[in-house]
């Protein structure tokens, strides 16, 4: 049973709600519905000694230490060639290692990074019918079609999901290149990697209309189109866990491996894509790390927005505050069930345009950062920057991205001991439009750190079951406050060590 709060406590509670009182902020420019162009367009994309100097300027070295924790990697960031000390500094003091391509041509610089005490982190991103296509003869892989079926040319290029002899020459390619790097004494941390490759994407049509493909696959995944999705990207994981982390695994045994939107999802708390379609079950495989994905992006937006819903600024915040949450939510609630000796390190970002010819308003920076805070909260071991740059105008957002990563990441480091060792005590996910508290926490032992705010007009408070004997009364605030929690197990009391404001 929960025990009232003291007084001593609710006093603090109101002197609290005194001072965050105040309604929501005013907007400003930044604030507002739709992406600004940028003022100062780039000519031309960044060159990376120009994102250097845009780094330098724009954003300012951690105030925390990082310690052994990941640091931030960004898609602007990702190369080959090797920087100097100098510019391994700034990047470090600021909480940033770069993404280093995964070729022999990158071991100058991780040789570089490696002597600096930055970890080594290895990127590649494939798609379309690689690995298959490794095999020269095509029609050893991909769909047959008798003669006189006139069907999309583009489907004699798919490949037929369960060929294998492509996945076994992209993995000797991969053991190749990582025997190089450990016989030339460089350690890989990390590889994360962006394979969106086949089968992820298999066409159901083209494997049905093809009499040899369907003698390939079992007769139940064809049942339906929606079977067969879910057949094929539980494929999908397990050929790269064999063919790609696997053979990684063996080469360096303590890596973080990972790809693109590798999670954990089961039946009772899917993880879900940006139509709301679950991923299928799947449980831990050969890699170390999950990847789930929290962008503002807009093909959910399309897909999801209702007329219904109020087109202003608190309504389009609660969208994207849901839909960043969702996926590393359930990710993390599968591994604290199913895998708790699995990290989490999200792709993030803001804004992300599939469809840039639509006109799809973005969630405001101040809910941005805030969900950043509870991503945090939520139990991932570190985040990966997604803010490409396509063309010269995006370079204002680009540096926004990371701008806002670096300086949540430098207010959350203060509670490293947290982040490092504790258990998320909070995992739902809020509705799509919902007025009301969102709040996070973790908890080492009987110290906990939550952080709270209240989406909507009103300012109010929650009690919640910080221990299981122990309960605690927390004023939430629509801007937002993080709270240091202890138990007293002797009088099962709860003591609001510290809050911190914005």
């Amino acid at each position: 049973m929960g025990i009232p709060d003291t007084a001593g406590q609710k006093i603090f509670c109101l002197f609290l709600g005194l001072f965050l009182i105040g309604g929501t902020p005013s907007l400003s420019a930044s604030d507002l519905l739709y992406r600004e162009k940028d003022p100062h367009p780039a000519s031309n994309k960044p060159t990376r000694q120009e994102w250097l100097k845009l780094i330098r300027e724009q954003i300012p070295p951690l105030s925390q230490e990082r310690g052994k924790r990941w640091p931030l990697v960004s898609f602007a960031l990702i190369g080959s060639e090797a920087y100097s000390d100098e510019e391994i500094q700034l990047l470090s003091a600021r909480g940033i290692a770069p993404l280093l391509t995964l070729s022999i041509d990158s071991l100058p610089a991780a040789r570089r990074l490696q002597a600096k005490g930055v970890p080594v982190i290895l990127f590649d991103g494939r798609n379309g019918a690689w690995p298959y296509s490794l095999e020269a003869d095509k029609t050893e892989w991909a769909h047959q079609y008798p003669a006189q079926l006139q069907i999309n040319p583009q489907w004699r290029e798919l490949p037929v999901p369960t060929l294998f002899r492509g996945w076994a020459l992209a993995a000797e390619q991969l053991r190749t290149t990582l025997k190089k790097w450990r016989k030339e004494g460089v350690n890989v941390d990390a590889i994360w990697l962006d394979y969106e490759n086949e089968p992820s994407q298999a066409d159901y049509y083209a494997a049905i209309l093809s009499p040899s493909s369907r003698a390939l696959l079992p007769e139940k995944a064809l049942l339906d189109e929606s079977t067969f999705r879910a057949y094929c990207r539980q494929l999908w994981i397990q050929l790269l866990s064999s063919y790609v982390a696997g053979p990684a695994r063996e080469i360096f045994p303590a890596l973080s491996i990972t790809n693109w939107v590798v999670t954990l999802s089961s039946k009772e708390i899917p993880v879900l894509g940006w139509q709301n379609e679950p991923h299928p079950p799947l449980g831990s495989s050969l890699f170390t790390t999950t990847n789930p994905v929290a962008y503002g992006i807009d093909t959910a937006f399309l897909a999801l927005w209702q007329k219904s819903y109020p087109l202003d600024r608190e309504h389009v915040d609660q969208f994207y505050s849901h839909l960043l949450l969702r996926q590393v939510s359930a990710d993390s609630a599968n591994r604290q069930k199913q895998a708790p000796y699995l990290d989490a390190v999200p792709w993030v970002a803001r804004w992300v345009a599939d469809h840039p010819e639509q006109k799809v308003p973005i969630m405001s920076r101040e809910r941005y950062r805030e969900i950043l805070r509870h991503l945090w909260l939520r139990g991932v071991a570190g985040m990966q920057i997604f803010n490409p740059v396509n063309k010269a105008d995006q370079v204002g957002m680009a540096v926004a991205e990371l701008q806002d990563a670096v300086a949540v990441y430098d207010e959350m480091l203060a509670y490293r001991p947290f982040l490092d060792k504790g258990t998320p005590m909070q995992l739902s996910i809020p509705e799509i439009q919902a007025d009301g508290v969102i709040w996070s926490g973790l908890r080492l032992n009987n110290e906990a750190i939550v952080r709270l705010f209240w989406q909507g007009p009103h300012i109010g408070s929650l009690t919640i079951e910080a221990w299981p004997e122990g309960r605690v009364t927390l004023l939430a605030p629509t801007r937002g406050a993080t709270f240091h929690l202890r138990f007293n197990p002797e009088g099962n009391t709860v003591q609001i060590v510290s809050v911190k404001a914005q």
